[in-house]
């Protein structure tokens, strides 16, 4: 129990704190992200100021001018002297290159990003912006200014390339990313260790209780014996009708504490994994039949009628062990006996579906309110606590629970249509 509570605890744990771990890594990355672009900006508008100052300074301009000024091989720099391309641009620009200026200029006349031409300029006019081309990125800067000088208006275009900063923004997130995946990791750890530092408290308690209770339980069977073997001695000198009911009922007080010791010693050893099972190939039919035979006179007595089904299949082989099985649906046999009126029917049912074995027991007695039907598999757990019979403790359906979870089995509780309760063990085919 407490290593499924353990795991849970420790993947809800892990669960919220890679979150916050994601978001913390998620800002980091934005930001790391915008600085990055924010230094190539910086570097591109001071390329773009650098070639708009020098074409309006320098005289003359040249192929190494040309190669300095526009940084990387992958940029781009066009030129333009009164609407027609400089000689420089037509010397170093390929076609490919030239197909993209075009492209630029009909992008930013498409979008009006660009002022008309104007041959009285009397200022330099300069507008920029991203633009992309089959996974190529740019930074797209286009001046127009007047050189009074030489008496014309120049134009350029500056392509800067942002193959690289894309490129670095990838890696940056795959690093980013195997850091949390890592990260989550030994957050799973580190959240094992914590819930296991605090679940040790409440686990020696537990290991505690069931130890006394284990203590507790083969202490109290020797008074018993020694008080049973005493009321036998007693039962066979009676003389009145008085003693006669005495012994009773201190006969059927001593049955009921012998049922509770046997339970809490059951439960005990169930849960500590110290109960001996025997896992064979068992026939549930057969298994079934038996159970059947040993309820029916008792179900008559009550006036009840127990009835058994069982669902025409190739086999029914089990590998379980079947004493356990027995026990647990005896346990719900008894139940039901208990918690059903005179006159009515029980029904123990067997069938096949998919992966898996069905044995039910169906009755029609007073049913579980929905609320409680979480709870009856709790120890000590009695949803009609002032009801007559006092023979159940609340720990029946608790080892029924447990005998089933060492089986790989499920045991769950439904309402019967028509009132009553279905209790259905899941048994896996092996």
């Amino acid at each position: 129990m407490f290593c499924n509570i353990r795991r849970k605890l420790s993947l809800i744990c892990c669960f919220f704190a890679s979150i916050i771990v994601l978001i913390i890594i998620f800002c980091c990355l934005k930001v790391s992200e915008k600085n990055m672009y924010e230094q190539e900006k910086s570097l591109f508008f001071l390329k773009s100021n650098t070639i708009s100052h020098d074409l309006q300074t320098i005289e003359t301009i040249s192929i190494s001018w040309y190669q300095r000024v526009s940084g990387l091989p992958e940029n781009i720099l066009y030129i333009e002297a009164n609407g027609s391309p400089s000689i420089l641009s037509n010397m170093i620009l390929s076609d490919l290159e030239y197909s993209l200026i075009d492209e630029i200029k009909k992008y930013q006349k498409n979008n009006r990003n660009f002022l008309e031409s104007d041959h009285n300029l009397s200022q330099t006019q300069q507008q920029y912006f991203q633009y992309t081309k089959n996974d190529h990125h740019f930074l797209v800067m286009n001046t127009k200014f007047s050189d009074k000088k030489k008496q014309n208006y120049i134009n350029f275009i500056y392509l800067y390339n942002l193959n690289d900063y894309f490129q670095n923004v990838r890696t940056q997130r795959i690093r980013f990313v195997a850091i949390w995946l890592v990260s989550i990791l030994f957050l799973y750890l580190f959240s094992y260790v914590f819930t296991t530092h605090v679940l040790r408290p409440v686990m020696e308690n537990d290991n505690k209780q069931k130890h006394f209770i284990a203590v507790a339980s083969h202490e109290l069977r020797s008074p018993l014996a020694v008080f049973k073997t005493g009321l036998s001695i007693l039962k066979k000198n009676i003389d009145t009708e008085k003693e006669e009911r005495i012994c009773q009922l201190m006969d059927s007080e001593m049955a009921r504490m012998e049922r509770l010791i046997g339970d809490l010693l059951c439960l005990t050893k169930t849960q500590q994994a110290t109960l001996d099972f025997q896992f064979e190939s068992v026939n549930l039919v057969v298994l079934l039949n038996n159970i059947y035979e040993k309820y029916f006179d008792i179900a008559k007595d009550k006036q009840l009628t127990l009835t058994l089904s069982i669902k025409e299949s190739d086999h029914y082989n089990c590998l379980c062990d079947p004493q356990r099985i027995e026990q647990v649906i005896t346990i719900l046999l008894d139940n039901a006996l208990c918690y059903t009126p005179p006159g009515e029917t029980i029904l123990l049912n067997l069938f096949r579906s998919h992966s898996k074995y069905y044995i039910q027991v169906i009755d029609s007695g007073i049913g579980i309110p929905d609320i409680e039907k979480a709870k009856i598999f709790d120890r000590f757990y009695q949803s009609d606590p002032s009801h007559n019979q006092k023979k159940h403790f609340g720990l029946g359906l608790s080892i029924a629970k447990e005998i089933c979870n060492v089986h790989g089995a499920k045991i769950s509780v439904s309402d019967t249509k028509g009132g009553g309760s279905t209790f259905t063990v899941k048994l896996p085919l092996k």
